[in-house]
Parts: C-alpha cells; structure tokens; sequence
C-alpha cells in the first residue's frame, strides 16, 4: 500500500512538471513575436527605411484590397520559404493575413529562417479595417 502511494506521488509530479515545462516552454514560443494592435501596426511600421509591412495572403485576397506599400508573399502558394529567402534579414517586419491565422505560423518559419524583427497584426486584415484604417486596392 505504502509503495502504491509513492508511485502515485511519483507519478503526480512528474505529470505537472511536465505540464508546466510544456506551458512554459509554448509562452516562450508565442513571445517570440509581438502582435500588434493595427494603431501600434500602422505607427510602427511608418518608421524607417528598415520598415517593411509583408502581406501573406493569396494573390486573390491582396486584389480585394491591402495595407499601403505592403510587399507580398503568399504563405498558401507553395513556395514561402523561397520567397522569404529573397527578403532582407536585416530589416523590421510587420506581417499580417487576413484573420491573423496564418500569421502565427508564418512568423514562426520567418523567425526559424533567421529574421530577427518580426511583429504581427492582432486579428489581421479584418481587425485592420475593422479599425477604420485604410487599404489600397490593386489597380
């Protein structure tokens, strides 16, 4: 009976520690990249030469309107990655999509790759004009 009980003690602790390890090391992960309220975006991303706001939508979604000066890459196209190669690590990214839902991972790949400044819109392209904040649309 008393060897059960330790076992089970045993057992108990070793699935919190596992548990906070879990949680800890998952806020590490989210902390990597701040988001951004769209009035904290817009300001942020106005600054500097080193500025550059990336949209990650699909060429469909970018035709219906999107956040002046955005340079794009489509995460959904297939070759993301490639097309991060080609940006400059050196510089501040402001990344958004349409819901903020492809941002996470996005921003997780861009951070993988070596980019060092990389922020992200709260709630996207919707929260965006939701905010009364303007967009472009493609001519």
């Amino acid at each position: 009976m008393k060897n059960t009980i330790i076992n089970s003690t045993k057992k108990l602790f070793l699935f919190f520690t596992l548990a906070m390890i879990i949680s800890i090391s998952q806020s590490f992960a989210q902390s990597e990249v701040k988001v951004l309220t769209p009035d904290k975006f817009e300001k942020l991303s106005k600054k500097g030469r080193k500025a550059v706001i990336l949209d990650i939508r699909t060429p469909e979604e970018v035709a219906e309107g999107h956040i002046e000066n955005a340079v794009f890459a489509n995460y959904s196209g297939g070759n993301f990655e490639e097309a991060l190669q080609s940006l400059d690590k050196k510089k501040t990214y402001y990344v958004y999509c349409r819901s903020a839902k492809r941002t996470v991972p996005a921003t997780e790949k861009m951070k993988e790759m070596g980019f060092k400044k990389v922020y992200m819109l709260e709630g996207g392209l919707n929260n965006w004009i939701k905010s009364e904040k303007g967009i472009t649309k493609a001519k």
